[in-house]
């Protein structure tokens, strides 16, 4: 045969040939509140997964107002998921729009009737409870319901999240998934905000300091007044003896707690990247609630707080009590700059000590890249893969000649 026409014969034979294909990316939604969290797991899923949001059914009425009926829906719709019907009516179009495959929801539990919704209208999409905190109840009577909630709601996950292994423990004393019937795949996935939240890393020290003498930034609510405000929430008490210490407390303004105190510095609100360029000037970020004022302290052994990962990712050091707390004493375990102290008193000798102050904000500083969270990412892509299993994708075949095509449909 000629060279050109064995040329051309090799070319109509594999001219519809292709390279292996790789699976499509896993479609991902995230169901809950438009918050620093939703960010913080797109930023996780963005490289291998299609990731959608939808609101949740709490933020998805949250210009309607809270009454009476409408708690009573909410507390009914914990027995058969949530009822209303725009919202069944916007998720159905969402999930399909977006051919979701797996609904990650978040936080506490608020999304649990949203998921038996879900469950209800499209069963084979996978759900994923990431639990954020919990229990969101600081009483006797609110923790044994929201364990109850959870123990209705267990049949139905196929997954559970969880931010530290103090809270995995708790689940598991408390038999919360037991009603699961099934083994409830869980992954704990330590917190954290994306690195674009993060002080810019071209430098390698840290900003100048705020002050020269012993000082704190609290970065917690001082909007005491607020109806959402708990009474873990109010420490004026705290602060009093604190700055009795002669130490700096530097926190959000608030009518509250303006006493004119001279060692209180107030600062006007301020956007999430914003706080956390201003708190890497500081000695340490503050983290600390009034747990005595709560019958059930629960949620503060157990849950890493959002203050906790804006100190992380702001690069600060960070003072907390060295009692309680256990969550959170676990997320810094490799933390560099942590201020475990005894009282109040003790926080104060700590930070007199000067340099070692100094060399705890430059470690802090350079080990904040460290903790972003696309280093989360591929755990849980892969944690989701596992629970929604892909169809696996065969290379094409070369193309058969005419003759060999029809030797297959004749045989």
């Amino acid at each position: 045969m000629h060279k050109a026409a064995q040329v051309e014969k090799s070319a109509t034979t594999c001219e519809t040939w292709h390279a292996p294909l790789q699976p499509p990316p896993l479609r991902a939604t995230l169901l809950g509140p438009d918050i620093e969290h939703r960010r913080s797991l797109e930023a996780m899923l963005d490289t291998r997964c299609a990731v959608s949001w939808m609101p949740d059914s709490s933020s998805f009425f949250r210009d309607r107002p809270v009454t009476l009926a409408r708690r009573l829906q909410r507390a009914f719709d914990q027995f058969g998921g949530t009822r209303d019907p725009a919202f069944r009516q916007a998720l159905l179009r969402h999930l399909d729009e977006h051919r979701t495959e797996v609904v990650v929801a978040y936080w506490g539990t608020n999304p649990l009737a949203d998921l038996l919704a879900i469950r209800q209208l499209r069963p084979g999409i996978r759900l994923v409870l990431m639990v954020l905190c919990y229990p969101l109840a600081l009483d006797e009577l609110g923790v044994r319901r929201q364990h109850w909630m959870l123990r209705r709601a267990a049949p139905h996950l196929d997954g559970v999240l969880f931010p530290s292994e103090a809270m995995r423990g708790h689940f598991q004393a408390h038999r919360l998934l037991q009603r699961a019937g099934r083994e409830v795949a869980d992954l704990v996935l330590p917190p954290c905000w994306p690195a674009s939240f993060q002080p810019p890393l071209e430098t390698d020290t840290p900003p100048a300091p705020a002050s020269s003498g012993p000082n704190l930034i609290f970065v917690g609510r001082t909007d005491l007044s607020h109806p959402t405000i708990h009474a873990a929430d109010d420490l004026r008490g705290l602060m009093r003896e604190l700055l009795a210490q002669g130490i700096e407390l530097h926190h959000v303004h608030s009518p509250e707690t303006d006493d004119g105190h001279p060692l209180r510095r107030p600062f006007a609100p301020d956007s999430q990247t914003g706080l956390l360029a201003r708190m890497a000037r500081h000695d340490a970020s503050l983290i600390l609630y009034n747990t005595a004022a709560c019958e059930r302290a629960d949620r503060f052994d157990l849950t890493v707080p959002d203050r906790l990962i804006s100190s992380v990712a702001a690069g600060v050091p960070i003072a907390l009590p060295a009692r309680g707390y256990r969550a959170a004493h676990d997320h810094l375990a490799d933390h560099p700059a942590v201020i475990a102290f005894e009282s109040f008193a003790d926080l104060a000798r700590q930070l007199a000590d000067r340099p070692r102050i100094a060399a705890m904000r430059q470690a802090a500083w350079q080990g904040r890249s460290r903790h972003a969270a696309e280093w989360q990412g591929p755990r849980l892509c892969r944690f989701l893969e596992e629970l929604a299993p892909r169809p696996v994708h065969q290379p094409s075949r070369p193309a058969a000649t005419r003759r060999d095509s029809a030797r297959e449909v004749v045989a």
